[in-house]
């Protein structure tokens, strides 16, 4: 795969090492299996090896991620998995802008290619995830802080292609892809089962009219894919720590406190939280975020009451929007 790639590779190891006259004396490549890719990722890999500099031999690493078009919805812009948009991401440097709480990887190089597809050579953040309720605290605070920073006058980027409708467009493709349990609902007997079903057609008749709730919050740059493996914590010589975010895929304008929700229930959901702890984490993750924002005047203290509104409906519509899929295929197995 990587037999025609060394002039490419070079030129990123020279810029991890800021010297032009870097070489590669060897080269691994390791295939990272990703357990739940987008649609839209044809494959992550980490390079790895070794560069002679200045008759020295250092180690270097660099991530290649392969970006891929699957259905034809994933090439429209406003769609919330449009399947181009974190290489133009990077090519537009808005992440080099990003405010001071949260960092993202460098990107060394697009690269178009004539299958179709597009390699993304990035850095590889030495990091580690977030496991413990106060690391999961600690990214809540700085998320905070980066959202209440497009509160007060940060110019919020402004491209055709950063979705704007995010929430609607992922609960709309959910609606689309997953099972329709309706025709197979009389035929479950379990009053727990048809209890759930009675929930989820509450929920299925609510869900335009909540979406339209959220519309009126003020809107900040948002990331809205904060699973675990998304979030990297690294060590600082001159802040004592440092968050990172990777995988941009969904960037997004949205409602102050919608990363928030996004990060509490697809953790909750990928079972990162224990089961036992969902209201303490819940709480406690809203108190952190606030306390982000506090760093930012809010006129009138109104803010953080809408931001309550909002992480409810978020988390509500998240896990009700996966149980779309859930369900469906729940009533389906069931009924044979």
């Amino acid at each position: 795969m990587l037999e025609n790639r060394m002039d490419q590779l070079n030129s990123c190891v020279q810029r991890i090492f800021e010297e032009s006259e870097a070489k590669i004396v060897n080269f691994t490549c390791e295939d990272l299996d990703y357990k739940t890719p987008n649609f839209t990722t044809a494959g992550i890999f980490r390079l790895s090896g070794f560069a002679s500099i200045n008759h020295k031999q250092l180690p270097w690493s660099i991530i290649l991620k392969i970006i891929k078009p699957d259905s034809a919805e994933k090439d429209n812009l406003k769609h919330h998995n449009y399947w181009r948009r974190e290489a133009l991401v990077f090519e537009s440097k808005i992440l080099d802008e990003l405010p001071s709480s949260i960092k993202a990887p460098k990107c060394y190089l697009v690269e178009e290619q004539a299958d179709g597809t597009v390699w993304l050579w990035m850095e590889r953040i030495d990091g580690e995830y977030a496991y413990t309720k106060e690391q999961f605290d600690y990214i809540a605070e700085q998320l905070g802080r980066f959202n209440g920073t497009y509160l007060t006058g940060k110019k919020i980027p402004d491209e055709k292609w950063i979705c704007r409708n995010w929430l609607k467009s992922w609960t709309t493709s959910s609606k689309i892809y997953a099972p329709n349990p309706a025709k197979y609902i009389n035929q479950l007997h379990n009053d727990n089962e048809r209890s759930i079903w009675t929930w989820f057609q509450d929920f299925t008749d609510q869900i335009d009219r909540s979406l339209r709730s959220l519309n009126s919050l003020p809107r900040v740059l948002a990331h809205q894919d904060l699973s675990q493996m998304n979030m990297l914590l690294t060590q600082s010589d001159t802040d004592g720590g440092r968050l990172i975010l990777i995988d941009w895929q969904f960037m997004s304008i949205s409602g102050i406190g919608e990363d928030l929700g996004k990060m509490f229930g697809v953790n909750m959901s990928l079972g990162v939280f224990p089961n036992h702890r969902y209201e303490e984490y819940k709480e406690s993750l809203f108190q952190n975020y606030i306390e982000g924002l506090k760093r930012f005047r809010m006129a009138g203290g109104r803010v953080p009451c809408k931001i309550w509104l909002l992480f409810r409906h978020c988390f509500t519509l998240y896990l009700g929007s996966a149980s779309i899929l859930f369900i469906g295929r729940t009533v389906k197995n069931g009924s044979n």
